[in-house]
């Protein structure tokens, strides 16, 4: 093969994007070439059909009534290394008009064409990605086509769901070489994947420099293909902001599931007591107690600072609903109220993590680059700080209204009361502050970087080990939902309101119960046939 024809077929390669299909163009294999006349008729709105397909010769057409066609054969058919192909011959002209539903404009090319969108724009929908192709290639395509078009951009983003299963042993030996001393269990049912923890030592080291000795839990039913729930633990900085601790992927967020995850959590941040340490997690349904004003009340409970302000928020809550009262007064109030939290923990705040709706390690490397993102943020906001004081919480101590020395042992801000005193002594409330809110802790508890994890091309292969298979699939019947099911006392996200317990009005008949579709009532000459009745 001379420099001409090797320059052909770069140039037929380049052409790929919006083939000409020229006699003498050269193509590297008979898969090209048939993809290139397929690229072609996808942009110029015609159906190409390949009619003639055989080892040795391949004839392009466009339909029958139309003169338009391709020959094409091998470069050389007696050398089996040269899978070069050439076109031969073609007639370039259409007798036959464009088609608008063009076969082949498949899913897998669709989302090759979109994928880019759905990377600048996560929340973009099917109906914008079939105004999109109707716009700009003139094909009339299903929503169906769409959804499959979409799901196969995504795969092409984020990696095939199933694929990356097999990659989490590389991936965790990984983590672990860039960031000594991390901790990455993973947990399996005889090859099945069960569980994934990772708690990164530059967290482990942020948290024993300065963060309050309170932990947040929550967890997150998982959006991907295998579903599953995301465990995270979080902490408070010195500036009342969240600061991540570790996070896990498990098949379902039970008991066995917190009890594996809280255990390794407890030796990664050596809790050898949890006495000095408030753990917090959200149990927000109140079964069967769904007014607005037991809300209230239950959240009135829940940020009394004092005992004597709990106690008369539950004597009230005890008058309005005395069932209320009793299912509540059995929940120990040291896990809910800030009343009875322990002042060692010095903390009124709780936070979520989320990373959710992509497969198994694409979703644990998003979280780890947050931490990242995180990490470097809040060290370059700190070190701009002024003075000795986080910024928050020099913020609540100009503007504390609160007046209780109880309020003062809980955050470590002190009330007003406190403050008169202070300052009547010609001293500086700042002297009295804990040490967890200054600008110094901060920015030692930041000063613990996350190293980069390379491309899955440089991870070290383990051969030797089989690789994991993914879990079982545990899917309701029907079509997944994205969003979680929310209580009526739960605020809603929807700006239509439900026509639930609304009574139903038919527009036909003005009868209460039905609508006009299942209507069956005699409308003027809508008079029901008594199809059984034989007249004598």
């Amino acid at each position: 093969m001379d420099l001409t024809q090797m320059a052909k077929i770069g140039l037929s390669s380049i052409y790929m994007s919006n083939p000409r299909l020229e006699v003498g163009m050269l193509f590297k294999s008979k898969h090209s070439l048939k993809e290139a006349a397929k690229q072609y008729g996808m942009l110029n709105s015609y159906f190409i059909k390949f009619p003639k397909n055989d080892l040795r010769r391949l004839k392009v057409v466009c339909n029958e009534k139309c003169s338009w066609f391709i020959w094409d054969s091998r470069l050389n058919p007696n050398d089996p290394t040269d899978q070069t192909w050439q076109i031969r011959s073609s007639n370039p002209n259409h007798t036959c008009s464009k088609v608008y539903k063009n076969r082949n404009v498949t899913s897998a090319w669709i989302g090759e064409q979109y994928k880019e969108k759905f990377v600048a724009n996560s929340d973009y929908s099917l109906k914008s990605l079939q105004q999109d192709v109707k716009r700009d290639f003139c094909c009339l395509v299903s929503l169906t086509k769409c959804r499959r078009a979409k799901l196969r951009a995504l795969e092409l983003i984020e990696g095939a769901h199933k694929a990356q299963y097999e990659k989490i042993y590389e991936y965790l030996l990984e983590v672990r070489t860039q960031n000594e001393g991390t901790t990455t269990i993973c947990y399996l049912d005889n090859r099945l994947f069960q569980r994934m923890y990772v708690c990164l030592q530059a967290c482990k080291d942020g948290y024993r420099a300065g963060c309050r000795r309170i932990v947040g839990l929550n967890g997150y039913f998982l959006k991907g293909y295998y579903g599953g729930y995301l465990l995270a633990a979080v902490g408070i900085d010195a500036n009342n902001g969240i600061y991540p601790l570790a996070y896990a992927a498990v098949e379902s967020a039970n008991q066995a599931s917190w009890l594996w995850f809280l255990e390794l959590l407890a030796m990664d941040l050596e809790i050898v007591s949890s006495y000095h340490i408030s753990f917090m997690s959200n149990k927000q349904k109140n079964t069967g107690f769904r007014t607005k004003e037991l809300k209230d009340l239950l959240w009135k409970a829940a940020r009394a600072s004092t005992t004597r302000e709990f106690d008369d928020a539950m004597d009230e809550l005890r008058k309005t609903n005395h069932h209320a009262y009793d299912w509540l007064k059995k929940k120990n109030p040291a896990h809910w109220s800030m009343s009875h939290f322990s002042i060692r923990s010095h903390s009124d705040m709780l936070m979520i993590l989320e990373a959710r709706g992509k497969p198994i390690l694409t979703m644990m490397e998003t979280v780890r680059t947050k931490i990242i993102l995180l990490i470097v943020k809040k060290k370059e906001e700190a070190e701009k700080w002024k003075g000795t004081l986080c910024p928050k919480i020099k913020k609540k101590l100009d503007v504390n209204i609160k007046d209780s020395l109880r309020n003062w042992d809980l955050t470590g801000i002190p009330c007003l009361l406190a403050l008169s005193v202070i300052h009547v002594k010609n001293e500086f409330p700042e002297t009295y502050e804990q040490t967890w809110h200054t600008k110094q802790t901060q920015i030692q508890i930041y000063s613990n970087f996350v190293s980069p994890v390379r491309g899955p091309k440089q991870w070290a292969s383990l051969s030797n080990m089989l690789p994991i298979l993914p879990p079982p699939l545990r899917r309701p019947p029907g079509r997944p939902t994205k969003v979680k099911r929310k209580e009526p006392d739960e605020p809603q996200t929807i700006e239509r309101l439900s026509k639930r317990r609304v009574e139903m009005r038919c527009s036909k008949c003005k009868i209460i119960g039905h609508n006009k579709r299942s209507c069956k009532g005699e409308v003027g000459q809508n008079i029901p046939v008594k199809r059984h009745q034989v007249g004598v």
